[in-house]
């Protein structure tokens, strides 16, 4: 058997499936390939299994693609009406990508942008303050419940967690909850106290390399602790609005 051949009548099935495609179910198209597969190679056998040539002239014999879509489905037009016809959509064409993969936010250069302002649902959120409030925005928004657990974290400086801010600024940034406000308060709020904090520091050095690295572990810490509550004030709020929405 040629290989060249056998290509030959590969390639034609394959653009016969495509012509196919919405215009018959996929049991029906799978059916009427293997019998049009069947007729082929029973052509081939009566020939002698012929070579590229003459199974280009046996599929001269069966038509175009589309003379075979005229054949399988017997004049019958492709009705969008009917469920049968339409080929299920796959699972993962509706997934929403996360922002780093290309997702709403377009990637990593606009991970700052806020959620859609379009799909939120219109229908009165049901309130839950105190611990309800805590377990609920838990449970719906686990990413942010962790950012605002670790921005707490830091906030007692004399435990040596403050490096826990990085973490949290980071789920801040990647969070599709929050807005483009809300992510500039959460990151940009505890280095801008830093900031002040590490110029209000009173000690002496000469360079500023050595100034940042004292300053930073004497007031720096307290100025992203500082932060860090202020950001856990404003932002949980909204969190647990967000949560109340879902339910």
């Amino acid at each position: 058997m040629s290989q060249r051949a056998e290509q030959l009548v590969l390639d034609y099935l394959s653009e016969v499936g495509l012509a196919l495609h919405g215009r018959l179910s996929p049991r029906e198209r799978t059916e009427y390939l293997a019998g049009l597969r069947k007729r082929i190679d029973a052509r081939r056998s009566a020939l002698g299994d012929p070579g590229p040539e003459g199974v280009r002239d046996i599929l001269r014999v069966f038509g175009s693609p589309q003379d075979c879509v005229r054949q399988a489905c017997g004049g019958r037009a492709l009705d969008l009406e009917d469920d049968d016809l339409i080929p299920p959509m796959p699972a993962h064409a509706v997934r929403v990508p996360p922002p780093w993969r290309g997702g709403p936010n377009n990637g990593l250069m606009r991970l700052l942008d806020g959620p859609g302002g379009g799909n939120a649902r219109p229908h009165r959120a049901q309130r839950h303050g105190g611990l309800r409030g805590l377990s609920l925005t838990l449970r719906t928004h686990t990413s942010e419940a962790v950012a605002l657990g670790l921005m707490l974290l830091a906030v007692p400086w004399g435990l040596g967690l403050t490096f826990l801010w990085v973490l949290s600024a980071a789920l801040v940034v990647l969070s599709r909850v929050w807005g483009t406000a809300d992510k500039w308060i959460g990151v940009g709020l505890p280095l801008a106290a830093c900031a002040v904090a590490m110029l209000l520091w009173n000690g002496e050095a000469k360079f500023i390399d050595v100034y940042i690295a004292r300053s930073l572990p004497a007031t720096g810490v307290i100025g992203i602790g500082l932060g860090s509550l202020v950001c856990v004030f404003h932002l949980y709020p909204k969190a647990l609005r967000s949560a109340q929405e879902h339910i």
